[in-house]
């Protein structure tokens, strides 16, 4: 091929990639159009089958947390199961902090996970798990979950990460799961005592789950709601209402739950929990 020729050629393809770029272009506005409208209604689509598939409701922004049959999303494909039950709560400006008691498996740590999805999807401007919600706007949420226990080292940590959260002046929410094991229990009975009163002192609310809350008590006035065990089932599951009961101080039972692994467990085991048992009569 000559030089002539592949210039020709070149030429050629060049014009033809021009006429396309020029066909395309008078395309372009209508085609990112159409595609904005495609995104917007996939994302409302989504949202909507979303919020109808867990039947979400849209909360209602206020200065209190009040939950009516709020259910954890992960319970919600178990409705109607036994033992999941919705539950109602409630925090307000005069009451923005509790410490929440009572049994064990009886519901503490989900009530916790609940407020902290509650919260953040009304924060994030979506509808929520719950009957009804009135939901406080909050500069943050904190979520402490349970530990088992804290090394020198660990304890050390956790208060240069905990004493800024409860200094500062933002509203907030703060969720602690029994942080019993921070320290020894009379240390630890002062720490979080005082940290219930810097939180009560802000515009923000919290709820801490607790077995002190008889000695927390005599440091400090606060409103304490329980969950209480009643028994067990002919199952041998727990017969609980997982809704607290505000300004109840409720047991920890752990005897049930002792009770219900003896039940279940094999010869053996049945005379370990059976002595251990035994000292609870």
């Amino acid at each position: 091929m000559s030089l002539e020729q592949s210039s020709k050629k070149e030429n050629n393809i060049f014009d033809i990639k021009k006429s396309a770029a020029i066909q395309l272009n008078a395309l372009k506005e209508k085609a990112i159009e159409e595609i904005n409208e495609t995104i917007k209604f996939d994302y409302e689509f989504t949202l909507g089958s979303f919020a109808y598939e867990y039947e979400l409701t849209a909360p209602i922004f206020t200065e209190n947390i009040e939950l009516e049959g709020a259910l954890h999303l992960e319970l919600s494909d178990k409705k109607g199961e036994p033992g999941i039950q919705k539950i109602n709560y409630k925090l307000t400006e005069d009451e923005n902090i509790a410490l929440l008691t009572g049994a064990n498996s009886g519901g503490k740590t989900t009530l916790l996970e609940t407020l902290t999805q509650i919260s953040i999807m009304a924060q994030m401007g979506l509808p929520v798990s719950a009957d009804y919600a009135e939901v406080k706007i909050l500069d943050e949420i904190y979520h402490f979950s349970k530990k088992r226990s804290l090394d020198a080292g660990a304890f050390e940590s956790f208060l240069n990460v905990f004493i800024p959260i409860v200094t500062t002046n933002s509203e907030k929410l703060v969720l602690l799961d029994e942080l019993e094991g921070i320290t020894e229990l009379d240390a630890a009975v002062k720490i979080i005592s005082t940290f219930i009163d810097m939180i009560k002192e802000t515009n923000s609310y919290g709820v801490i789950v607790t077995h002190m809350a008889r000695e927390l008590m005599n440091y400090t006035d606060i409103r304490v709601d329980g969950i209480e065990a009643k028994g067990l089932d002919e199952h041998n599951n727990l017969i609980v209402d997982r809704t607290p009961k505000m300004h109840f101080l409720a047991n920890s039972t752990p005897e049930l739950i002792l009770k219900r692994i003896y039940e279940k467990s094999d010869k053996d085991l049945k005379q370990v929990y059976g002595r251990i048992l035994e000292k609870f009569r």
